[in-house]
């Protein structure tokens, strides 16, 4: 009886053991760094899209059914580790879905292309991408690169024409892409390669027909300096930047060994897009819609931006052209901001969008908002590997309540941002047809704030570095949008993207500094220079 108990008790210890390594090396893969026991996901590095990532291959590797939520509350890996021991297990499913190639677009891609339907010569869907060169890497190496990504990635081959009254999906099977060679004596300068790419992104990109980017390589010489990229965002997202990054470095080390390059092929946005159709339809998608729409019933119909001088001659700018403003926020207050975020069991991205809504409510005089908040949408592991647009905007519901502790708003913002991130594969065009089919007004979303690491997406070859970057835009996707853009733990820069004929630099300027005031008054931080 003795050492049938000790039996057990050993096999616990194993299991444990071998359940405490297998989380680690997803964290590890995730976060690129090692963690034991006591080590936290969130002091590591982690953010809700990583925490998205994690669940999702905690489930598809580990048949464990654990949630977001779980990791926010179960932070550390041994408490996320004895957490796992107590959830129902599930074995992998065999089935499988079929890539949609000649069939129904996935929610993501049909949102940018039913913006673009909208105003067909407008570019404010086009995303400008420049892939810096530094070392000696050959010019031919690099444009033979890029027709392998092409080759591996189904979205690069993608086209969505009309057919009768709705778009369809089009994936050809080899795509030849012209590149436009520029030749320069001697490296070219960063603001060069900015009006580049911005003059690359002032035509429109049709998307009916292959390829649905440009490309130019400019060359010092016989040496690659850089790559620049015009792509439609129906196939590509902040993701794809970085996978591109990395294969073109990966695709140039094979060629430069002369080695074949890996030109298996990623499944695409057809695959996701068809299990996506096929969970809407069942019982479990249909609930998820209907829990989403719920939570934002009664939502108040937003009303336009209060003037606060005239806009001049901007007033009744064209759909799509917007104005931008940086601001610095200083290294004190960025870092009292991480460590409020910590204490709350908040992310970066919760500590803003309470900021943000606290000031957005003291411009608009309305205390029940919905902020639209960008999510991956990649809720599989093969989803994650895959260049193509994936990403899903959802409004979240905030309400603040006039003079209240910060550290309130925030709870409630965790929340509501959880809450959502659980329902991200729901499309809002869904929770719009739910709104309709009850005969109400469907909600809208007007404004949008973001957080996101800025570190470059970067691949280090034998003796050359390629760093990608998206260019700035002066497009307006929406009346108004904050990127909170982390590099570092002491910096942070708060973009505002603003159509001008609602609002003018002095309010975005106006905005920003109660932004920054709701924050210091949150995190208890003095200016700077006081």
């Amino acid at each position: 009886m003795v050492r049938r108990r000790a039996g057990g008790a050993e096999r616990r210890r194993r299991d444990e053991a071998e359940l405490t390594t297998a989380v680690a090396r997803i964290w590890r893969d995730l976060l690129g760094a090692e963690a034991t026991n006591d080590d936290d996901f969130f002091e590591l590095g982690g953010d809700s899209l990583l925490a998205t990532w994690a669940a999702a291959r905690i489930q598809d590797e580990l048949g464990i059914d654990v949630t977001l939520d779980d990791l926010f509350q179960q932070t550390r890996l041994g408490a996320l580790v004895a957490h796992l021991r107590l959830l129902p297990r599930r074995p992998r499913s065999a089935e499988t879905a079929v890539a949609a190639d000649g069939g129904a677009l996935t929610a993501a891609e049909r949102a940018v292309w039913l913006a673009a339907e909208l105003a067909p010569q407008a570019t404010a869907y086009l995303i400008s991408v420049v892939v810096r060169v530094r070392g000696d890497l050959a010019a031919d190496l690099l444009e033979a690169a890029l027709g392998d990504v092409i080759t591996r990635h189904e979205a690069l081959r993608t086209a969505f024409p009309l057919v009768g009254t709705e778009p369809e999906r089009r994936v050809e099977a080899s795509v030849r892409v012209p590149v436009t060679r520029v030749t320069e004596a001697g490296p070219p300068g960063p603001e060069w390669l900015r009006e580049l790419a911005a003059e690359d992104a002032e035509q429109p990109i049709e998307l009916g027909r292959v390829p649905l980017f440009r490309a130019r390589l400019v060359a010092d010489g016989d040496r690659a300096a850089a790559l620049l990229l015009t792509v439609h965002h129906a196939v590509f997202d902040a993701r794809s930047l970085e996978l591109l990054v990395r294969e073109l470095g990966e695709c140039c080390a094979a060629r430069a060994d002369g080695r074949a390059a890996d030109l298996t092929p990623v499944p695409g946005p057809g695959v996701s897009g068809a299990r996506q159709h096929a969970w809407l339809a069942g019982p479990e998608g249909r609930r998820a819609v209907a829990e989403l729409a719920g939570s934002l019933s009664g939502l108040p119909v937003p009303g336009p931006f209060p003037r606060t001088e005239p806009s001049g001659t901007v007033e009744g700018a064209a759909e799509g052209v917007g104005a931008q403003r940086r601001e610095q926020v200083d290294g004190h207050l960025a870092r009292a901001v991480r460590r409020l975020a910590l204490r709350h069991g908040a992310t970066l991205h919760m500590v803003g969008l309470a900021a943000f809504a606290v000031a957005l409510a003291d411009l608009t005089g309305t205390d029940d908002l919905a902020v639209g908040a960008a999510f991956s949408g990649r809720t599989t592991p093969e989803a994650q590997d895959a260049i193509g647009c994936f990403v899903n905007v959802l409004p979240i519901r905030v309400r603040t309540s006039g003079p209240e502790p910060f550290a309130d708003v925030l709870a409630r913002v965790r929340d509501a941002t959880l809450f959502v991130a659980r329902h991200q594969d729901v499309p809002f065009d869904q929770v719009r047809a739910w709104f309709r089919q009850e005969g109400a007004a469907p909600p809208e979303v007007r404004v949008a704030f973001g957080a996101q690491d800025v570190a470059r997406p970067a691949y280090r070859g034998e003796g050359y570095e390629l760093t990608g970057r998206e260019a700035d835009t002066e497009q307006a996707r929406l009346d108004l949008t904050c990127w909170l853009e982390a590099a570092g733990e002491d910096s942070l820069q708060a973009f505002w993207t603003y159509r001008p004929g609602l609002l003018t630099s002095s309010d975005v300027a106006a905005l920003h500094r109660r932004f920054v005031d709701v924050l210091r008054t949150g995190t208890g931080t003095e200016p700077a220079d006081s």
